[in-house]
């Protein structure tokens, strides 16, 4: 029962409330309720889902100021040693001969940053789309309706849907 029968069905049993048995009643509203209780499930799952999607998004958007400020003040260390700027705004002021003074030339600090970006919640939720994807690829093999086909097309729908599976898992990319 999706929400648009549980609202029909509450309209149903408001007026079925004069004329029909008690019991039938009471196995109408039991009804109504196991299917909100599967949808407010479904929907707290969605909104955890969404609040791990937005924490990662701040996240991400947070290692921006991160690696700006980091290459600023390495910037500013490595211009105060003497090294040219072209070296400086190349990231190359390791192979001057003083590496091990300055071990974090600008291409380290963006390696860093992009090492330190984890983002599970949207790598599932992008596994799921992709599955999805893959799936509904499925559904249409088997709906394909000419009967010499059809061997081919199952064929595909199987193999879609391990894939399917498989992405989800997060192999198979």
């Amino acid at each position: 029962m999706n929400n648009d029968e549980l609202i029909a069905a509450g309209h149903e049993l408001a007026k079925c409330l004069d004329n029909e048995p008690l019991l039938d009643i009471a196995k109408l509203l039991s009804k109504m309720a196991t299917q909100l209780d599967v949808t407010t499930a479904a929907l707290r799952e969605k909104t955890k889902q969404c609040e791990q999607l937005a924490a990662e998004n701040s996240a991400l958007k947070s290692s921006r100021a991160v690696l700006a400020e980091n290459t600023f003040e390495a910037c500013n260390a490595i211009a105060s040693a003497g090294f040219s700027h072209e070296a400086i705004m190349r990231g190359l002021y390791e192979s001057t001969g003083d590496g091990n003074k300055y071990p974090k030339p600008i291409t380290t600090l963006v390696d860093e940053a992009m090492r330190k970006l984890e983002t599970p919640a949207t790598d599932a939720f992008l596994r799921e789309v992709r599955a999805q994807g893959v799936e509904m690829f499925a559904d249409f093999c088997r709906k394909k309706g000419d009967v010499r086909a059809y061997c081919f097309f199952n064929d595909a729908a199987l193999n879609a849907e391990e894939f399917a599976a498989e992405l989800r898992k997060g192999g198979a990319a």
